[in-house]
């Protein structure tokens, strides 16, 4: 397996994690909150946001 296909795999799997994350933190939160859809929906956002960030994140020079 090359090493550009590790990272797409990896980042699939951050991807999946931190949805899934939200989605659980979501429903815990909607059921407190009287609000599940809504609440659901706007933690698979954030965990779809966290996940862009850890995978985005500017890697320092080697030098």
């Amino acid at each position: 397996m090359s090493k550009k296909n590790k990272k797409k795999t990896a980042e699939r799997g951050t991807y999946a994690l931190c949805m899934t994350a939200g989605l659980i933190l979501g429903i815990g939160l909607g059921a407190i909150l009287n609000s599940l859809l809504i609440t659901t929906v706007l933690g698979i956002i954030a965990g779809a946001g966290a996940a862009y960030f850890f995978n985005h994140q500017k890697k320092p020079n080697k030098h």
